[in-house]
């Protein structure tokens, strides 16, 4: 998830406010490997705010939320408020640290070293071969997916090297139920054509905006679509499955084809979105689908606490399964956000505080719940929200094969596809940018090409990739 630009960071500036705290940095080893993290954490006690904090050990969080970070930083401050009982708890500090432009900045400060932070979400744009190299192993993937949800999310060679702060349901649909059912609707869509259907109902019986697409900030908004695409497709092999069958990714029937063909159909029919995408405004959004004001928005589940915290009506926002049907039902997909990684390069002292602290946040901080979210500690209960799931089938994708741990990302970032990435010149941006200047689908059908040939040649030239297949 992507949020407003408070505040840019260079890594110039990053690194020398972090340079200065914290304990010093004599000691850059790591920590043994053999430790699973947690150790038990340590009970909260009560919060109070310290006397002097002057002399206590400072833990620096990188965190993607900037409307969760200090007030003076154009957050809610709600960060540090949650994390008072961890603080007196362990005699620390912690200093969080927000970046808007996340997914750009943050890999380079991770790959020009160094003490930029201590506690950090981890990019997706670090390979996962590559991630013993830059962060601390938190324990072996056998032992911490037993207690964890999406413990396969961050891990190489069976050693986990991160934990999503919050898990959810993937492949859904926010949206405003006062408004739907106004507009006439009585069951939620199962595929493309009746959601079209219900967006037209939207727009001839009410005054709200049937589809706001967020089109301005396309670059992580358009991310959002991809959540839809392995529940559209009822597999839980569904990566694996077309990596090790070698098959093109835009198939048409296939998940890819079909989740970013209604994508095309909705941004290229204005009467169903807003009457200016190149000027939307994401923060205005939220107060706008509470009021009413707008009917629907791909975003994922994390959104739907924000919308409701937007203005008075937050019991009308909702989040329905994305609609797709595979073998006649619908899925979800039980999936991680960010996942918390420690720095290698910071004190040994340091990093067992950052177990500490990802410990207490998975565990004890309450902000999955908080955020509308679910637990990554593997529980049953799902937040109220995820009422409309209730017919679904919830499903965690399933681990690579050996010899394949990893290849999915290498290829699909050496390519330059990004599946779950928005840079310029991205699919989805190319996509939206077809249909918002009214270009017919044949437009799409030749980015798809063009795309299912870069991911075919990359694959077909990647080491690991001819290693498995001459193996099988």
């Amino acid at each position: 998830m992507r949020l407003k630009r408070t505040l840019t960071l260079t890594l110039a500036v990053l690194m020398a406010f972090t340079a200065g705290c914290g304990s010093s940095s004599g000691n850059s080893g790591s920590a043994a490997q053999g430790g699973d993290i947690p150790a038990e954490p340590v009970a909260a006690a009560p919060a109070a705010e310290p006397a002097d904090d002057s002399d206590k050990p400072v833990l620096t969080v990188l965190t993607h939320r900037v409307d969760r970070v200090d007030v003076e930083d154009g957050g809610d401050g709600s960060l540090a408020e949650m994390t008072k009982p961890f603080e007196v708890a362990n005699n620390c500090k912690v200093k969080y640290i927000s970046v808007t432009e996340y997914p750009t900045i943050v890999p380079e400060m991770i790959q020009a070293g160094g003490e930029y932070a201590d506690v950090l979400m981890i990019p997706d744009a670090i390979k996962l071969k590559d991630l013993g190299e830059y962060f601390e192993p938190l324990g072996d993937y056998k032992t911490l997916s037993e207690k964890y949800n999406c413990a396969n999310q961050k891990m190489y060679d069976g050693t986990v090297y991160g934990l999503s702060h919050v898990c959810t349901i993937l492949g859904g649909i926010c949206y405003n139920k006062r408004i739907w059912a106004e507009a006439g609707v009585t069951e939620l869509p199962v595929s493309p054509e009746e959601f079209l259907a219900d967006l037209r109902l939207i727009r001839d019986n009410t005054d709200a905006i049937p589809f706001y697409t967020n089109y301005k900030d396309g670059f992580w908004t358009f991310v959002q679509y991809q959540a839809m695409v392995i529940p559209a497709s009822g597999n839980p092999n569904y990566l694996n499955d077309i990596l090790i069958n070698g098959e093109d990714i835009f198939v048409p029937g296939g998940a890819f084809y079909e989740v970013y063909k209604l994508f095309y159909d909705i941004l290229s029919d204005p009467t169903l979105i807003e009457s200016d995408p190149q000027n939307t405004d994401w923060d205005g959004s939220k107060g706008m689908i509470n009021r009413g004001e707008i009917a629907t928005m791909v975003m994922g589940s994390w959104a739907v606490s924000q919308f409701a915290e937007a203005g008075e009506n937050g019991e009308d926002m909702g989040y329905m399964p994305a609609p797709f049907t595979y073998d006649g039902r619908q899925f979800g997909q039980i999936g991680a956000d960010y996942c918390l990684g420690i720095n290698k390069n910071i004190p040994d002292e340091r990093k067992e505080l950052g177990r500490r602290y990802i410990t207490w946040f998975i565990e004890e901080s309450g902000f999955a719940e908080k955020e509308g979210g679910v637990s990554t500690l593997k529980k049953i209960e799902l937040p109220p929200h995820f009422e409309a799931f209730t017919n679904c089938f919830t499903f965690a994708t399933v681990d690579a094969p050996e010899g394949l741990v990893g290849v999915w990302d290498a290829i699909d970032n050496e390519s330059g596809l990004g599946t779950n990435t928005g840079e310029p010149g991205n699919y989805k941006l190319e996509i939206a940018a077809a249909a918002i200047e009214g270009k017919d689908f044949s437009a799409v059908e030749e980015i798809f090409a063009d795309n299912n040939k870069r991911w075919a040649e990359t694959r077909d030239a990647n080491p690991d990739y001819i290693a498995y297949k001459a193996a099988h």
